[in-house]
């Protein structure tokens, strides 16, 4: 043993415990878990926790050293070695088996459990610990331990290197053969444990375990004591939290009712004396036993729904039990029983069950009450956190869709009625006491339930509507109302006499600046679901639209802007053009003005161009009429009026990060809106696209450029050079960047140029693949693999894998339109090649793309080895695995040559000889079975194991690119 590095790990953990340095402390914690990765971590943990002057801390950390290393690295030990091991500790469990502490006693366990699943030779292991710990009192809570955590660990550690057969072998050999040994073992031990709680609780716990594996056979429980043991521990204080947990496992594995009747039939009796015991820890305000109980209803409820309708009266305790628990006071219990209301609604309201629902009519009825009254926000909510706000808002909307569920049940008179009725309430009489968060809860329910009222419901709505004019002036009354009537758009659309009524009080809610946003929302949806019948308002929307603009925040700009937009769409044609001026060209001089005041604009300046931007965008998005190819398009006459105003922008605030994202917008709403109709406009688009992008490097002009493609440029059509010309263009000026920045300074600029060649490779792919310009856009997209920016690598990764999935036969796809393409516009873009055409572009574009592979296919192996094993994104490793499997598919011989030489160049002070060799051993063996899935793990397990020891250890000397552009 060498003592200096023994030495060395108790002066880092005296120092982790010790010293009052916090950058100390943090220093020892990274040495120590560094330490923990290498070789000699076995020997030094073997020599700290068998020491006598070791203290509590010291053994514990080579216990949890010993879980790490089995965990991770036991390929460093052969088999003999494993044996040893395993004797070793066992010899050190038996010890602190009677002595312990718990702590070391657990990690020791844990161990243990992780070997067994990785030594198949090791047979019986519970067997064998049984015999060693369970005919001792002293030793049988270490032998209970074991039995916890072990299919804990089978079940749970996805971190164990071991293959899917492998486990599902030993899973079989560990807790499938020896549950019913299980069982008898702690029926055994629970009946010998007299009054010791400790070893109760203990035995509850493994059993709990081994009920969560589903190995158990839960139906011996009916003639096994712990079924009836686990019920009376629910009136123990100190086995009361455990009992809960196996309870509630044992019901859930009695879900399947039909094959588990027998054993419900036992259960069932036991849950009903639970619902006294429910009712007293509801008046005593015990929350924490009132949670396990309803833990326990709650799950009966859910397990045994179909059990539960089809014979109600029976099963009443159960409903009635998550009644009460819907209805407790603390809020933090009241969601945990909205699943089990949402699913016994969807079972009432299918063809089956229907018949049933009038038995829980009563149930709903009265969910809907103790909604309207958990909906209340709290007194003293003006204290809320901006968290608590948050989070009692999330809450409120979960229980918004609970009364959805009523809705279903109970029907939507008698739903709008409750809340209509507690208002009525609370409103009576001339001097009302009514605080507004009183007020406030029933309106949040009507405007819940909206998605579930019938849009014909001609009893109670309008009663609601003429009602919410008598609520009394407070804003938040006046925010929730006004989001009653956005929510039932489609009901006034049926109800055209109301509108005007809605109008007026949407309208006034914009003199409020705490209503403003609610008013906002509700004209938006109140112009998108009735647009056809407000066009008669658009002469009074106008002077409204162009005073409230200079009032509002912009998030409700653009809602008043995209209510406005809903209107002008469903105009007749021939106004089109007349009304997009009315009410875009105050936001294009607007715009003008700002644009024209060039470098003397202040920041202010460029916030409010690109908000005018998103106003005009918003125009173009929403209105889309159809117009015959042959007509002039009203859209695109006007937005050639606009290009003198976005050339402006360009030239003036093109570089401004804000306004070049608001402009793009536009542009690409151009393209996707008015597609067809938009081509004799498309040449001076990609003109600007390209002059923009050269003068200031945004990445946004890239992002526009992708967009245009992938509309437009499409395999065997006329939009596929002018598509390419762009390219081709573009691509000069983001050379000359990546010549001279670093790509992690321009991580934008990567991802949007290089999802730009892929929206070009998934459209038209021959065009791309065929140009001079590809081999020097595959160097750009090898240097381009050293960004580290999660997106930007992403990108770069999806070229070359859209590239391998070309050259791969097994991986080719047929060139087809963009998935974007919206499906009316297909015939514009329909290939003309023939299926014969087709199958030839495809064998020339693999060709190409075999010989890039072979000519730059070491560079790139390197390239992607050094990325993995240095400073690719952990959450990347599985797609660079798919992409080498890609290559070794296409190139076999020789990529399993360049995986060898670059494996073989690697520092050797970071990778052991034994660790070279066993990656290659099985990285080339599976290339030459044609195993393509076994490349991918075997490439992903070392990269795995490999980043796991050296991340906290000073990495080796990154492979330098070769790449040039």
């Amino acid at each position: 043993m060498a003592y200096p590095v023994v030495s060395r790990v108790t002066e880092a953990l005296n120092s982790l415990y010790s010293s009052q340095d916090s950058e100390a402390k943090k220093e020892a914690n990274r040495w120590l878990e560094s330490f923990q990765k290498t070789a000699d971590a076995w020997s030094a943990a073997d020599y700290l926790i068998k020491a006598d002057d070791s203290n509590i801390e010291t053994k514990l950390f080579a216990a949890q050293t010993f879980r790490q290393k089995i965990t991770f690295d036991l390929k460093e030990l052969d088999e003999s070695a494993r044996v040893s091991l395993r004797d070793s500790l066992l010899s050190l469990l038996s010890g602190y088996a009677t002595t312990g502490p718990q702590v070391i006693n657990t990690q020791l366990c844990l161990s243990l459990a992780i070997l067994a699943i990785q030594m198949p030779a090791w047979k019986n292991v519970v067997a064998q610990f049984v015999e060693l710990f369970g005919n001792s009192a002293e030793t049988i809570p270490t032998l209970l331990e074991f039995l916890t955590v072990l299919p804990e660990e089978v079940n749970n550690n996805n971190r164990i290197p071991i293959g899917d057969e492998e486990f599902r072998s030993r899973a079989t050999e560990l807790l499938t053969n020896n549950s019913d040994e299980i069982l008898k073992l702690l029926a055994v031990y629970i009946q010998s444990s007299g009054s010791d709680t400790a070893i109760q609780n203990s035995v509850f716990k493994c059993l709990s375990s081994w009920l969560r594996t589903g190995d158990i056979d839960v139906n011996k429980l009916a003639n096994n004591p712990l079924l009836d043991l686990a019920f009376r521990a629910l009136r123990d204080e100190e086995l009361f939290d455990i009992a809960v947990d196996v309870v509630c496992e044992i019901i859930y594995e009695t879900k399947d009712v039909q094959d588990y009747m027998p054993l419900i039939q036992v259960i069932y009796p036991k849950l009903v004396p639970l619902y006294q015991d429910l009712a007293i820890v509801k008046d005593e305000e015990d929350d924490d036993k009132f949670r396990g109980y309803c833990r326990i209803f709650i799950e009966a409820g859910e397990a045994y729904m179909l059990l539960l309708i089809a014979h109600q009266e029976a099963f009443t305790t159960i409903i009635d039990g998550v009644a009460v628990c819907t209805a407790y006071h603390d809020l933090d219990i009241v969601p945990m029983t909205f699943n089990f209301w949402f699913e016994l609604a969807n079972s009432l309201t299918s063809e089956t069950y229907r018949q049933y629902q009038p038995h829980f009519v009563r149930y709903f009825d009265q969910l809907v009450d103790v909604m309207i009254k958990h909906l209340q926000y709290p007194e003293e909510s003006s204290d809320f956190t901006s968290e608590d706000r948050d989070e009692f808002r999330q809450f409120r909307h979960h229980m918004g869709d609970t009364l959805k569920d009523c809705c279903r049940i109970v029907g939507s008179h008698r739903c709008l009625s409750k809340p209509l009725n507690v208002l009525s309430s609370l409103l009576a009489g001339a001097h009302t006491s009514a605080t507004w968060q009183q007020i406030e809860a029933p309106i949040f329910a009507l405007r819940a339930m909206g998605s579930e009222i019938p849009d014909e419901e001609n009893e109670v709505m309008p009663q609601i509507m003429e009602f919410l004019s008598k609520l009394p002036h407070h804003p938040k009354i006046r925010y929730a109302a006004t989001l009653v009537i956005s929510r039932y758009t489609t009901w006034t659309r049926k109800h055209p006499e109301y509108l005007a009524y809605q109008l007026n009080f949407i309208s006034a809610g914009f003199e409020n600046d705490e209503v403003a946003a609610a008013s906002a929302l509700a004209l938006k949806h109140l112009c998108k679901d009735c647009s056809e019948l407000l066009v008669d308002y658009l002469s009074q929307l106008h002077p409204f639209f162009i005073n409230v603009g200079k009032t509002l925040p912009i998030l409700d700009i653009l809602e008043v802007t995209e209510a406005v937009a809903h209107v002008i769409a469903v105009i007749p044609i021939s106004e089109l053009l007349k009304a997009l001026q009315l009410f875009c060209l105050p936001l294009a001089q607007k715009l003008h003005d700002v644009a024209v005041k060039g470098n003397e604009a202040t920041e202010k300046d460029h916030r409010d161009a690109a908000d005018l931007l998103e106003q005009i965008n918003i125009f173009l998005q929403v209105i889309q009429p159809e117009i015959p190819m042959n007509e002039t398009h009203p859209c695109v006459a006007f937005i050639n009026e606009l290009w003198p105003v976005f050339d402006l922008c360009l030239s003036n605030f093109g570089a401004d990060q804000a306004v070049s994202e608001s402009l793009c917008k536009c542009f690409k709403t151009c393209v996707i809106s008015y597609r067809m109709h938009f081509v004799p406009l498309l040449p001076q688009l990609l003109q600007r696209i390209v002059n923009v992008f050269a003068q200031t490097g945004m990445s946004a002009y890239l992002w526009v450029a992708g967009r245009t493609i992938r509309e437009y440029a499409v395999e065997g059509t006329d939009g596929v050079a002018p598509c390419l010309e762009l390219v081709e263009q573009l691509s000069s000026p983001t050379f000359a960047m990546f010549g001279v920045k670093s790509f992690d300074d321009i991580p934008d600029v990567v991802e949007e140029y290089f999802r730009m060649l892929v929206s070009f490779l998934n459209s038209a792919p021959s065009a791309l693949i065929q140009s001079p310009l590809l081999p020097t856009i595959f160097q750009a997209g090898l240097a381009a693999l050293a960004v580290q920016q999660m997106d930007a690598i992403n990108a770069v990764l999806t070229f070359h894998r859209t590239l391998l999935n070309i050259g791969v036969p097994d991986a080719q796809t047929t060139p087809k339109m963009s998935p974007r393409t919206s499906s009316d516009n297909i015939a514009h873009y329909m290939p003309t090649l023939s299926a014969s055409e087709i199958a030839m572009a495809s064998q020339r574009n693999a060709a190409v793309i075999h010989t890039l592979f072979q000519e730059f296919g070491l560079q790139f192996t390197n390239q992607l080895f050094d990325g993995l094993i240095n400073h690719f994104p952990r959450d990347v490793v599985q797609d660079v695995a798919a992409i080498q499997k890609l290559l070794v598919q296409m190139l076999p011989t020789e990529s399993s040559k360049w995986m060898i030489s670059v494996v073989e160049n690697f520092p050797a002070q970071t990778m052991t000889p034994a660790e070279r060799q066993t990656f290659l051993t099985d990285y080339t063996k599976a290339i030459q079975d044609q195993q393509w899935p076994k490349v991918r793990r075997v490439l992903t397990d070392f990269v795995n194991a490999y980043r796991r020891k050296h991340t906290s250890r000073e990495a080796p000397r990154r492979v330098a690119s070769s790449a040039t552009i």
